[in-house]
């Protein structure tokens, strides 16, 4: 990871200081104040000398420092994790609620009405990106029917009461967490339903109806916790797939999460913004992994 974050900015045209200096940013720089500039950057010497000290920068907890955003890389993540994490956080309850839930009663009753329609529209739904819904949720509901905010994280002149705020940043997070839950309401609903299905044939979920079990019982208790494994080891898979997406969301909502970081680091060449931003989104999927299956291996001992 650290070396293919290190290797591919680099082979983009161009570098950091001949985009400053295109730019309106900087001066005329003499040679000894160009070649300092480039020592600064840590671009001084070959790619060998450079990842050498990239790596012993890294294993000191040193980042870099961004000159575009005259500020330190560390600070710069600080800044934006949460704001992603919040969008991850806010779309996998969205997208396990509704997929679960209409998986389950899709599988419970095969080919039956509800499963027929359901089916068809979660095959519509997985066929759409994410990028796709998010620009048609901005047109939707920002531009033709203006009920949500279409872009930032809070309003511009944000309230200052703790309680009006997070009502504040939870309403322009709406829309983005929709369009990351979109897509994974479609992967836990084919999941679901295939599990259900299968499942409906047990003995004891046959045993059970007979019995006049129903309602929320056996969806819970029959359904549910059977299904809990499965859910548990797609989501592994689903936190991975929401970390690559949500760079895109944030660049259509223009919010202030690590995708507009990475996407204003690759115009600009920041390399040390770049690799910083990626190995942090690196850890925070390793972080999400092991905290899952540290569940899964509790459930698992529980039996």
């Amino acid at each position: 990871m650290l070396t293919l974050t290190f290797a591919l900015p680099r082979l983009l045209p161009g570098d950091p200081v001949e985009l400053l200096h295109s730019s309106d940013l900087m001066r005329e720089l003499t040679a000894a104040e160009e070649q300092q500039l480039y020592r600064s950057m840590g671009l001084e010497g070959s790619w060998l000398d450079q990842f050498g000290g990239y790596m012993a920068a890294v294993l000191q907890g040193n980042l870099g420092y961004s000159i575009q955003h005259g500020a330190a890389v560390s600070q710069l993540l600080a800044h934006a994790l949460p704001w992603t994490g919040l969008l991850i956080l806010g779309a996998m309850p969205i997208a396990l609620l509704i997929g679960v839930t209409a998986g389950i009663e899709a599988g419970r009753c095969p080919h039956g009405p509800f499963d027929l329609i359901a089916t068809g529209l979660m095959t519509c739904l997985s066929s759409v990106p994410p990028f796709a819904w998010a620009i048609l949720l901005v047109l939707v509901f920002g531009v033709m029917w203006p009920i949500l905010p279409p872009a930032g994280a809070q309003s511009v002149m944000p309230p200052h009461g703790a309680v009006q705020r997070a009502i504040d940043i939870a309403w322009h997070a709406v829309l983005p967490m929709l369009s990351l839950a979109l897509h994974e309401v479609a992967r836990f609903y084919f999941l679901c339903r295939g599990e259900a299905v299968g499942l409906s044939s047990r003995p004891f979920i046959v045993n059970a109806r007979a019995r006049g079990l129903g309602g929320l019982r056996e969806r819970i208790h029959y359904y549910g916790r059977n299904l809990l494994p499965a859910v548990l080891a797609r989501l592994s898979d689903s936190v991975t797939g929401l970390v690559g997406t949500v760079v895109f969301v944030e660049i259509v909502f223009s919010y202030p999460g690590l995708g507009g970081l990475i996407y204003d680091a690759i115009g600009d060449r920041d390399y040390v913004l770049l690799q910083g931003a990626v190995l942090w989104l690196a850890a925070f999927v390793l972080l999400m992994n092991w905290l899952l299956d540290a569940v899964v291996s509790v459930l698992a001992r529980r039996g």
